[in-house]
């Protein structure tokens, strides 16, 4: 994977975009949660991007709404930020020494986790922004 700096990631996450594929009018029932996606690009055409949205279908506190970067110049995709429900302990290693957290937290891409070869969203903070899926 390529390397992104922390400011292109953010540039990644606030750019315009428009969608061009709209999500399903309801979601889909499919092992367990609830699922829909939409499919954006920027603005100019170049960049590509997908929201994804998932509920527990037993536990609808647990969710995850999310924004994936999809290049155009290389194969794959990864998460930039993804919005979530309380779903358990996580540790944010190797960034932080154990910070756990049982409630709504948001994951954002870091440019160190990219070049470390780790999953570039590991890294996450409690928040007060939202309290349930509808607001995050």
């Amino acid at each position: 994977m390529k390397k992104y700096s922390q400011e292109e990631i953010e540039g990644l996450i606030t750019c315009k975009k428009r969608i061009t594929d709209p999500p399903r009018k309801e979601m889909k029932a499919d092992r367990g949660s609830l699922r829909n996606d939409i499919q954006l690009e920027s603005l100019d055409g170049k960049m590509g991007f997908a929201v994804f949205m998932r509920i527990n279908e037993r536990f609808p506190e647990n969710f995850s709404i999310g924004l994936n970067f999809i290049p155009r110049d290389e194969p794959g995709s990864f998460c930039l930020v993804r919005y979530n429900g309380p779903h358990g302990e996580y540790v944010n290693a190797p960034i932080e020494e154990g910070q756990p957290h049982f409630g709504y937290h948001i994951h954002s891409a870091k440019a160190e986790l990219i070049e470390a070869g780790l999953l570039p969203e590991k890294y996450a903070e409690i928040t007060e922004r939202y309290a349930s899926y509808k607001e995050a």
